[in-house]
């Protein structure tokens, strides 16, 4: 009888894996395992009220505001300096801003992309004395806090 059971047991152990359901013999095999998920990494946010500042305190190296991003490019700009450049911006950004006329002026604010009417998170800007504007858009950016994603200037 032992026996008559025993070869039941394994002809429906073997239907059971044939079919394609796991069988496990044992308390331990029940239990089910847990993986721990990879940590999300998230931007900083921006501030609801326009604000260009990161939710954490910056590390060494970042922006901690957009406006600190969009300076960084201006100052390297402003020396000729496309390795420093590529620490607030990406390579086609940094090509696009070396392309164009350099003023002396320096970022005169950054407003909310909703408040421009642009897609980013913020417009950076200076006005031109001939109504000429450069508008650095910024947007968090996981490794450096901000960066400057896109450049236009606007003639008048």
């Amino acid at each position: 009888m032992v026996r008559n059971s025993l070869i039941a047991a394994v002809a429906t152990a073997g239907v059971l894996a044939l079919t394609g359901c796991e069988v496990s013999i044992g308390s331990d095999s029940a239990k089910p395992t847990e993986t721990a998920a990879p940590a999300a990494t998230s931007a900083p946010s921006a501030a609801p009220s326009g604000s260009a500042t990161a939710a954490a305190p910056p590390k060494a190296g970042v922006f901690a505001t957009a406006k600190d991003a969009a300076d960084a490019l201006v100052a390297a700009w402003h020396l000729g300096d496309k390795t420093q450049a590529l620490k607030a911006a990406g390579p086609n950004t940094v090509e696009k801003v070396f392309a164009s006329a350099i003023s002396d002026d320096k970022i005169q604010a950054c407003r909310a992309g909703s408040e421009a009417g642009v897609s980013y998170a913020y417009d950076c800007y200076y006005a031109w004395k001939d109504g000429t504007t450069s508008h650095f858009y910024v947007d968090p950016y996981p490794a450096t806090g901000w960066r400057v994603v896109n450049y236009q200037q606007i003639l008048k």
